[in-house]
């Protein structure tokens, strides 16, 4: 208590008497003077700390804190929460000063918490990266988790050159080869996390990136003369001390242009340390050493000895000493003997204490411990990585602009993983844009392997080849075994090849060769599916390498590409959504299917194009027998009406062939003299027309038999195709083909209400098709499937979908016992429609959740999707617009009533320009032009009974989308609540 007090009246004192000095200066010089040489000399150790080490090791710290009155721990391996609690603990034992606490984290806590932080990129993919304010971004979240778990200082950048491939040490964890994007990276990554109250450290002073030997095992020599030197090595280091940067670290090596002294250090060199970086370089900022553990300084210098020598070579703190014992006891003999003075240490004692008070040192407050993983690793933190690696990308060759992949209808794939025993992220996210063969072999595969696999790949016209679990190190050739290099070129012979490298870029020298490259430089599932999205052009590529492996693969070298209209994918919080809240979807899906309202269904939530949610619940029936997968296919029912045939209306009018408010006697004759000659196309499609709801053909092909059975009349249908019945409405069931002549007479002869008003009606959409038909020459079917869905890439949306795709990948509707008399799979549900051969304009369209998504994602983005120009934005603008006598429906498209005494079919959050439809299956597509968000939901509510309307009652619909509308909401309101005011810099004085 004394001695608190005595503390504190010197400190009152010294800020009295220091008026003009800052208050760093003034608190440091008042703490000093009231420390015993031990606590001084103790400010200059840090020591090694784990939070995944028992209590011998806690003892081992606990005992050198109160013995030595060490100044600072260096923290390595274990978990967030167990260092949190350890650092209140050891900070409870500290005087007279609390510790600096410090870690090793170039690419964040991952680095030494890997299995619950997160681990942003690799400094040398962030070399690729042209924009650097995303790494003062990362340097800025780095700092965020950094003192969320109690760090002060983090021993990044790294800011050495790397210009030898062989290094085993550096390699990776530079910036690249080029001395100016190393600094100016190493700068903005420093200047993040020290304008958010983290000190920075660039490291391995005076440059450890051109040698061939690891430090940690043995003492590196480089030979390169001061000019060399000077010109590359130093730059980075010398334009971060004129920046300001925390701190330096020295790295063991042997220059003997800096002190020819046989195997001496640069730790331990004078002349490097004091002349060099503090006076030659005017550096003033904290000096560590490297680890003072490694073998490249105690191969050749005792424990004790190591230290002493440090301290006079001019270093400020001394990070994990071997010895303690031995450290303190031949320090205080080179005091005693005149080769160390307190007037040489007591500035550098200061330097440390004005940092602490820099750092918010001057006591210490216990930190958090609850929720600290949560709080740590972020949705908006993940986002952040998935963004710097999108950015580092690099295509590195790409003749005749085959990337990205433009034109995916007719094109052939194949894919193959090399060093990997199953299909891979990769793979996996390459199936979302187009499916493919996807094929693994070993890193070395057989000559017999190699033959069948190249065999198996020549049948595509592209073959997309991923090169995995790659190794960093050349001594090894980056773990690319010959074998993979001779497939490789073998089948290059044979078929176009698309080689994406996720690992090492120095390994590109062995791929010369190969015409289309792509360098991923990392392995992690994120990247590949970023990648993979790159490839088909869901992102822009911007990347350059930032090494030359050779001289076709050389510094710089990176072809930049646009971004395609085409989908990706991406976390909620990436597109302004909160991730939890979006959750919620699973629940109300799961109640839906609980309460038997459907046996199943596929949710899909895509903003700014970017689909953040697509999930599949349920099974195809209630027996459970096959789950829904999240591309299954769906009837969608009345949405075919804006996925088909409002789509082929809005091209006829742009090509001049109909206008919405000509009489559709011009466009179908034989409408003349008929009621329906004069309507509109306009009302038609809002209806407005006065058109009846619906008409049940059907009715009239049965036979009620006295025991009150259906029967299919012999007159209208055979079990089997023959001429003149060849319409196919089930298996086994084929309608005479003169029905359609008669179905479309009742349509002309059915009644229109003499004062139209509005009144839901499929009658129209019938008329539609056979309007596209005659005018275009092919049936509606046809039709769109070359004007959009072919030039989309859309594999799924389609009639008739039995003619492509296998029974199991679609959804049943429903176990008809009314009219067909059977299950139905793949044949339209509509009774109209299926009379028809299962095409008509209000019905028949099948699709999966991403390609109905991508439709109106089209819609959205003005009628341009896949590179591809499908509709003009004023066509879709003037379409998605409310009829004059409709507070609700547009033409085709149905859209937010705005009359409050109706029935209000779209969450109170929906703009007023949101449009899409629902389907009598149990689906529904909405897309919101001021959100950027599309909505699919796509169920057979109508399995096995269509008289099934839990769905609706449920509102299951109507809650998702609800829920859809928060998250955005949420997303908001929790980035407003966590805005702060950015915290204090650090400042080096």
């Amino acid at each position: 208590m004394i001695r608190l007090l005595t503390l504190c009246c010197l400190l009152l004192m010294g800020y009295g008497l220091q008026a003009q000095t800052d208050p760093a200066t003034a608190w440091a010089d008042s703490v000093y003077n009231t420390m015993t040489e031990t606590e001084r000399l103790g400010q200059l150790f840090m020591i090694r700390a784990h939070s995944d080490l028992g209590p011998e090791h806690i003892q081992s710290v606990e005992t050198q804190i109160k013995k030595y009155k060490v100044g600072g721990l260096c923290f390595f391996q274990g978990t967030p929460e167990r260092q949190v609690e350890l650092i209140n603990q050891y900070q409870k034992l500290a005087e007279p000063v609390p510790l600096m606490m410090a870690i090793d984290g170039e690419w964040g806590l991952g680095m030494r918490m890997k299995s619950s932080t997160i681990s942003f990129p690799r400094q040398l993919t962030l070399g690729a990266i042209q924009d650097n304010s995303l790494i003062y971004e990362m340097g800025t979240e780095i700092a965020r988790q950094m003192k969320l778990a109690g760090i002060h200082v983090n021993f990044a950048p790294v800011a050495d050159v790397n210009n030898n491939a062989a290094n085993p040490v550096i390699n990776n964890r530079s910036f690249g080869e080029d001395r100016m994007n190393v600094a100016a990276k190493s700068w903005r990554y420093a200047q993040g996390m020290q304008d958010n109250g983290v000190m920075a450290c660039a490291k391995h002073f005076p440059g450890h990136g051109d040698t061939d030997v690891d430090s940690h095992y043995d003492l590196p020599v480089i030979r390169h003369d001061y000019g060399r030197l000077d010109s590359i090595e130093l730059f980075p280091f010398r334009q971060l001390a004129k920046q300001g940067i925390g701190s330096m670290m020295v790295a063991h090596l042997n220059v003997p242009a800096l002190d020819e002294r046989e195997k001496r250090p640069t730790t331990l060199s004078y002349n490097t340390i004091t002349n060099l970086l503090k006076e030659g370089l005017e550096y003033e900022g904290i000096v560590f050493t490297d680890a003072l553990e490694m073998k490249g300084v105690t191969k050749h210098f005792e424990s004790g000895e190591v230290e002493a020598e440090a301290l006079v070579a001019g270093n400020d703190i001394l990070l994990l000493p071997e010895d303690m014992e031995a450290a303190y006891r031949e320090i205080r003999n080179y005091i005693e003997a005149g080769k160390l003075s307190w007037e040489e240490l007591a500035p550098r004692v200061k330097k440390v204490l004005r940092a602490k008070y820099e750092l918010g040192l001057q006591q210490f407050e216990p930190l958090r411990t609850d929720s600290l993983r949560e709080r740590l690793n972020t949705d908006d933190a993940l986002v952040l990585k998935r963004k710097l690696l999108a950015n580092a990308l690099t295509l590195v060759r790409n003749p005749n602009d085959l990337l990205p992949f433009r034109q995916l209808e007719g094109i052939k794939m194949a894919s193959l993983s090399i060093n990997a025993s199953k299909v891979t992220p990769f793979q996996d996210r390459l199936q979302e844009y187009k499916k493919m063969p996807a094929l693994q072999c070993g890193q070395a595969p057989s000559e017999r392997e190699q033959a069948r696999i190249i065999a198996e790949l020549s049948k595509a016209d592209i073959a997309i080849v991923g090169l995995h679990d790659m190794s960093s190190r050349a001594s090894n050739d980056f773990g690319i075994s010959g074998a993979a290099r001779r497939m490789l070129q073998q089948l290059q012979q044979k078929t176009k090849v698309v080689l994406v490298v996720f690992g090492n870029p120095y390994s590109l020298k062995f791929f010369d060769e190969q015409e289309w490259v792509l360098e991923a430089y990392e392995d992690s599932p994120m990247m590949q599916h970023l990648a993979a999205e790159a490839l088909f052009g869901a992102r822009a590529i911007k990347g350059r390498l930032p090494i030359t492996a050779s001289p076709k693969s050389a510094f710089g070298d990176g072809v930049i590409t646009g971004k395609l209209a085409r989908f990706g994918f991406a976390p909620p919080a990436a597109v302004g959504m909160d991730a939890a809240t979006l959750a919620k979807i699973d629940e109300i899906a799961e109640q839906a299917i609980e309460a038997r309202a459907t046996p199943g269904c596929v949710v899909l939530v895509a903003k700014d194009q970017q689909i953040v949610y697509k999930k599949a619940f349920g099974h195809h029936t209630y027996s459970g027998a096959q789950p829904v997968h999240a591309d299954d296919i769906y009837d969608l029912a009345s949405v075919t009406k804006i996925a088909a045939a409002t789509l082929a209306v809005m091209w006829l009018q742009e090509a001049n062939q109909i206008h919405l408010d000509t009489p559709i006697v011009h466009y179908l004759p034989e409408l003349e003299g008929t009621n329906k000659a004069q309507l509109r196309l306009r009302d038609i499609m809002a209806h407005q027309a006065g058109l009846e709801d619906w008409i049940p053909f059907y009715k009239q092909t049965l036979v009620h038999t006295r025991k009150g059975r259906i029967l299919h009349s012999r007159d209208f249908f055979r079990r089997m195709p023959e001429p003149g019945f060849s319409t196919e409405v089930a298996p086994d069931m084929y309608l005479r083909d003169d029905f359609k002549a008669s179905l479309f007479q009742q349509i002309f002869d059915s009644s229109v209400d003499d004062n139209p008003r509005y009144k839901y009606s499929d009658l129209g959409f019938y008329l539609i098709a056979e309007m596209v038909d005659r005018l275009t020459g092919m049936p509606l079917d046809e039709f769109t499937r070359r004007l959009f869905y072919k030039p989309m890439g859309l594999e799924t949306a389609t009639y008739r979908p039995l003619e492509r795709f296998e029974p199991l990948e679609i959804a049943p509707t429903e176990i008809d016992n009314y009219f067909r008399k059977q299950a139905l799979r793949g044949y339209v549900h509509d009774m109209g429609s299926a009379m028809l051969g299962g095409v008509s304009g209000h019905a028949g369209l099948f699709s999966n959740a991403q390609d109905l998504a991508a439709i109106m994602q089209m819609l959205l983005n003005g009628g341009l999707y896949s590179d591809q120009r499908l509709l003009n934005a004023k066509t879709i603008e003037a379409f998605a617009q409310r009829h004059p006598k409709s507070t609700r429906r547009g033409i085709g498209f149905d859209m937010r009533q705005l009359d409050p005494s109706k029935w209000i079919n779209l969450p109170a959050d929906a703009s007023d320009a949101a449009f899409g439809h629902t389907g009598f299956t149990g689906t529904c597509a909405w897309a919101d032009p001021e959100e950027n968000l599309v909505f699919v939901f796509l169920s057979n509510r109508t399995f096995p009974d269509m008289n099934n309307y839990r769905l609706n009652k449920l509102r299951t619909r109507h809650r998702i989308l609800s829920t859809v509308y928060e998250a955005i909401e949420q997303y908001g309101y929790l980035t407003d609540a966590n805005t702060t005011q950015p915290p204090q810099g650090i400042v080096v004085r």
